[in-house]
């Protein structure tokens, strides 16, 4: 018999959301050999064996980040962070005084975080306003949301977009320069990614971190093992560089824990594209901890910045026509899936409004049909914001997943999508009771797209959010919002529906399964030992947890 290289005896192993809970566990080579009580464990004890007494603790299962950016996140690391702010004068004084702490000198290109989208209105915001504070660089401040900017005219200029002639390009497609009636830039554009800005960075002579360096992304995949998180989901992989980052770090033995990533593509025309990638990288790149077999595609914009698929004319629009936009028809996505189902290779799509979540849902039932029995690839819907009641049991019925980041269920994003979308159905957003009801896989995750706000992929800020609804850093008006508890109130999922999001969803979505999800002979040892038991404390202090323990493959890792 196989001895134990070590045992853990004596606390609350939460082995799965639908199991009875354990009390020991013995590990033999990164696995779970015995599950059970003292006495099942015993018989694996060797002469070598490590006796743990966990005091009661409560245990669980690795966690596992459904739709983060790890990437994405490193490129900030250089971004200047500034206060949370919505007040305009407040944010030009706050920009002013970061521009004079930092001058040009030591950060000759200003990439400021952040501004909300609220406090410039449906116009945006300008350059000459931002001219106004800091005139002496360029300038560029992010959008809260990530899927806007704001440009001084000194970056207008180097980027050569008031002429025509350069271009802005972003990791999710061309930007949209915002103009103004004579045709000149105004300042803002939607959808602009930092690599957008090659024009200012050769106009320099400076060149940021490109993301793939360890020290870059290094705090950030930290930052995820010390909250218990030992497997992520990359939201889009942006590079071949990307893999290969994550591949030599797992040969080094500096990974320690598990990457999936999904290969981009902005358009039905570049599916084809997308499926070279993921095959060649697949073959280069994959190891026992890495893999890539995921497309991933935008089908919609934001509700924030009332570029997202609706199923109502946007209410700002006193024309009555203005549906959104949407990067795809109905026939494109059910071609896409087709034509990924004949490769067997997954589907993430990025949906935030109903328009987008209908097409889809309808793209995945004519793809069923087509395809028939041969139907089996994984279809995930990530965001979902807002979806109509009709088409709220289809996700079970279709076999479509979920993929929800949980810490934006507190009004993270605040009130700004209630211009396009009205408070009716504002209020009616973040809901997925129904379809957990009806037996849909629904995971949880953080997307997180930058420095600072990456301590919000703390899985426990997550799980404490949307067992709330009321936003740790930033709540709703208590006068509007009695205890800022952000609506629908009857949306909260409770702590176990998310535990199940965050371990067995996950990895049924991932498909690994047969690795991790749960804590079960056979499978590897991937562990969390938490402070507190997050079943008894009160909600309002989920937050607070902080893991003494986390294991992965069996070792120690914190």
């Amino acid at each position: 018999m196989k001895k134990a290289d070590k045992i853990l005896y004596g606390g609350v192993i939460y082995t799965s959301y639908d199991k009875e809970a354990a009390e020991a566990v013995a590990i033999a080579d990164g696995e779970f050999i015995c599950v059970g009580t003292l006495a099942d464990c015993e018989a694996y004890i060797g002469e070598n064996t490590e006796m743990k007494d966990l005091s009661g603790k409560l245990v669980l299962p690795g966690l596992i980040d459904g739709h983060t950016h790890p990437i994405t996140i490193a490129k900030t690391i250089w971004h200047v962070r500034m206060p949370d702010v919505t007040d305009k004068e407040e944010l030009l004084a706050t920009i002013r005084e970061h521009a004079e702490k930092n001058p040009k000198e030591e950060v000759p290109y200003f990439y400021g975080e952040c501004y909300h989208a609220e406090t410039f209105g449906p116009e945006g915001p300008t350059k000459e306003l931002l001219d106004s504070v800091i005139s002496d660089r360029p300038a560029r401040i992010q959008d809260f949301t990530d899927h806007a900017c704001w440009y001084n005219s000194m970056a207008i200029d180097m980027l050569g977009v008031r002429d025509n002639s350069g271009h802005i390009g972003s990791p999710i497609g061309h930007a949209e320069v915002m103009r103004d009636e004579s045709g000149e830039p105004t300042g803002w554009v939607l959808e602009s990614g930092p690599d957008g800005d090659y024009g200012i960075y050769e106009k320099l002579g400076w060149y940021p971190p490109e993301g793939t360096e360890e020290e870059s992304v290094g705090p950030f995949l930290d930052s995820l093992k010390e909250k218990g998180v030992i497997c992520l989901m990359d939201g889009f992989t942006e590079s071949e560089n990307v893999m290969k980052l994550f591949y030599d770090l797992d040969k080094a033995g500096k990974l320690n824990m598990y990457y999936q990533g999904a290969a981009f593509i902005g358009s039905y025309d570049e599916l084809e594209e997308g499926i070279a990638n993921v095959r060649s990288w697949s073959e280069k790149y994959s190891t026992d901890h890495i893999g890539i077999n995921t497309i991933k595609f935008f089908v919609d914009g934001t509700n924030e910045m009332g570029d997202s698929a609706s199923l109502e004319p946007l209410k700002n629009d006193p024309s009555g026509t203005n549906y959104g936009m949407i990067n795809a028809t109905e026939e494109e996505m059910t071609k896409i899936m087709v034509r990924l189902n004949e490769e067997k290779i997954d589907l993430h799509l990025h949906i935030v409004c109903d328009r987008a979540f209908r097409v889809c849902c309808n793209a995945v039932e004519n793809a069923r049909k087509i395809c028939g029995d041969e139907w089996s690839i994984y279809v995930t819907f990530c965001h979902c914001e807002l979806v109509h009641p009709d088409d709220m049991a289809r996700v079970a019925d279709l076999g479509i997943m979920i993929d929800w980041s949980t810490h934006w269920a507190g009004g993270y994003f605040g009130e700004a999508a209630i211009e396009f979308l009205g408070r009716e159905r504002w209020e009616t957003m973040y809901d997925f009771t129904k379809m957990i009801e009806d037996g849909a896989v629904v995971g949880h995750s953080s997307d997180v797209f930058s420095y600072i706000e990456a301590h919000r992929a703390n899985p426990f800020m997550g799980i404490q959010t949307t067992a709330t609804r009321v936003d740790l850093e930033d709540p709703l008006d208590p006068e509007k919002y009695p205890g800022s508890v952000r609506p629908p109130s009857h949306a909260k999922l409770s702590v176990a529906q998310q535990i199940k999001g965050y371990t067995y969803n996950n990895a049924y979505r991932m498909r690994m399964l047969d690795k991790t999800g749960t804590i079960e002979e056979g499978k590897k040892a991937n562990l969390v030992v938490l402070d507190k038991n997050i079943f008894e404390i009160p909600m309002e202090e989920i937050h607070t947890i902080d893991p003494v323990a986390v294991m992965f493959e069996g070792e120690y890792i914190k």
